[in-house]
């Protein structure tokens, strides 16, 4: 972790260095994945004058602003920062602190929800989609009943099978009263199958 220390009309001490770099130091965990090698840091700490007066009179006393800038150089929206005013330095930066390490862990969780959501949608696009429990029990072979139309012809069963666009029609001649089957064929025309089944 690179920490860059910047003073406006402050002596930054080797104090408040410490102070600093010891705080750093236990955000360790939520920059581990980040790489800490890649996290730069500012601190910037300026005196102003307060607006509100002191206690003791008229005049307006010294505070302390501190900004905290953290980049996550190979984090997307890896950009952080914080501010806070006080008179006393050492309370400022604490609070800076504090927020910086608040920021740090709605980033990480953030980074896990989309981590997540990603794994989700890989998940959905490789898995192959489930059957229903019907379809996926649907036996081989399923016996049907057969339903005859009243007896026809060869010609009534060939308009029929054209009316309806199936590929094959049972029907009882009626001439012969025989059990037979009108399908179509590849090359267009139709085939005819005796069953050698007498039904009337």
């Amino acid at each position: 972790m690179n920490i860059e220390f910047r003073g406006v009309d402050v002596q930054i001490t080797d104090a408040m260095k410490s102070f600093i770099e010891a705080k750093l130091r236990r955000f360790h965990r939520y920059l581990k994945e980040a790489g800490e090698d890649q996290v730069e840091v500012i601190v910037s700490i300026s005196s102003v004058r307060s607006r509100h007066k002191g206690y003791a009179g008229n005049s307006q006393p010294t505070v302390y602003r501190v900004d905290m800038h953290m980049y996550l150089k190979n984090v997307p929206h890896g950009s952080i920062h914080a501010w806070e005013e006080d008179a006393d330095v050492f309370t400022a930066l604490d609070q800076v602190l504090d927020e910086i390490e608040r920021q740090l862990i709605k980033l990480k969780q953030r980074r896990l929800e989309r981590r997540r959501e990603s794994a989700k949608i890989k998940e959905q696009l490789h898995t192959p989609e489930t059957l229903p429990p019907e379809e996926r029990e649907r036996p081989l072979i399923v016996e049907e009943e057969l339903a005859l139309e009243k007896p026809m012809s060869v010609e009534d069963a060939r308009f029929e099978l054209e009316a309806t666009g199936a590929f094959f029609i049972p029907f009882v001649d009626i001439e012969t009263g025989y059990l037979r089957i009108l399908y179509r064929k590849k090359g267009g025309n139709f085939g005819l199958i005796n069953t050698g089944c007498k039904l009337i």
